[in-house]
């Protein structure tokens, strides 16, 4: 009986809880976006010198009371520093907002700040001691340290009384701020048409370009400035043209490219990070078949074309192609076969043999 009472008891309480929660009369989200930085000014977000440059976080309301209520928006900024324990910036709360019956109202910090917010704060306080902590390991460019930065919310009615769930979002800050390229190398001399990149960069997702350096532009910045021939977001920090299963040009013999590798926007002051510009010219390709042809480049255009099919199994074998290619009883050079290949529609394959 014991037991019984027990869980009986436990059940009751949990029944409590799902009601209580059941019984708020707004519902909170908190979006933030996806930045790896932020700049320390930006924590202050009552700021009421200038207003806020950029979107920290996006809470939406939505009412469901049946009448017209009140609410008031608390609103702190805690940060946890890498290796340190959390900390409060800055806590808020504004004047009374209208909600009614049903109604949505999205609420930014951008909202909050400047010498005239459209939303006011009712009361507000900033730790200048925690926020000189933060300064005092930021990067000379203003930007705030590695660490999470929380902003969490909850709505109260004007009696002080919990009308809302609390919500919550973090922003990760990592700082990426250098990318070094490792291959091809400048200058180097690539003899394959289908050639692999790498780098290295603080970064878990980058922006590879490649352009084609035409005949009229002289400089790195003139080859930049027109339309690349390739562009990919990469995640991690290597790269195999062309991507898999994609309809792209393979590079041409004798030709010579510019390639970079950009970290996206992702801050809110939209700057990003852009690695050195290195060239590289594809060259000693024999293009006339046989022995000296790109085995790498025609094997890894026909792997490209086969993988996902039914003949997953003959792809496992391929390791390299090598001997003469040639196309219903005519020569085909290097060029022509990875055209095929390239061209083929895996759908329509009926029939595969290698010899």
């Amino acid at each position: 009986m014991r037991c019984l009472k027990l869980g009986l008891f436990i059940f009751v309480l949990f029944v409590a809880a799902v009601e209580s929660h059941a019984q708020y009369s707004v519902n909170l989200d908190v979006n933030v976006p996806q930045y790896n930085q932020i700049y320390i000014a930006d924590l202050d977000i009552q700021n009421k010198i200038a207003q806020s440059s950029g979107v920290l976080f996006t809470a939406t309301l939505r009412s469901k009371a049946s009448t017209p209520i009140q609410v008031k928006l608390n609103l702190s900024v805690n940060v946890t520093l890498v290796g340190q324990t959390p900390f409060q910036v800055a806590q808020g709360t504004t004047t009374p907002l209208t909600l009614n019956p049903g109604q949505l109202k999205v609420i930014t910090n951008v909202d909050l700040s400047g010498p005239t917010p459209p939303i006011q704060f009712d009361s507000y306080s900033f730790d200048q001691s925690q926020f000189d902590r933060i300064r005092d390991v930021a990067l000379a460019t203003g930007k705030a340290p590695a660490g999470v930065y929380e902003f969490k919310l909850t709505c109260f009615d004007v009696s002080g009384n919990q009308v809302s769930n609390d919500a919550a979002g973090d922003i990760i800050v990592t700082n990426p701020s250098r990318i070094d390229l490792v291959i091809p190398i400048e200058g180097e001399n690539v003899t394959t048409l289908f050639p692999h990149f790498q780098w290295s960069a603080n970064s878990d997702t980058v922006i590879l370009s490649i352009y084609e350096k035409l005949p009229s532009q002289q400089s790195p910045q003139d080859v930049v400035s027109g339309v690349p021939f390739l562009q990919q977001t990469v995640a991690g920090s290597s790269f195999n043209y062309p991507p898999s299963g994609a309809a792209v040009r393979p590079l041409e013999n004798g030709k010579t490219y510019y390639w970079f590798v950009d970290i996206p926007p992702s801050s809110t002051r939209g700057n990003g990070t852009r690695s050195d510009i290195w060239d590289f010219t594809v060259g000693g390709i024999d293009t006339t078949g046989g022995a000296g042809v790109d085995n790498v480049a025609a094997t890894k255009a026909l792997q490209n074309l086969l993988n996902g099919t039914q003949y997953q199994s003959l792809l496992n074998q391929i390791t390299t192609l090598n001997g003469n290619s040639s196309y219903d009883g005519s020569s085909l050079n290097i060029q022509d076969l990875i055209d095929i290949l390239q061209n083929m529609d895996k759908s329509k394959i009926t029939n595969v043999t290698i010899q």
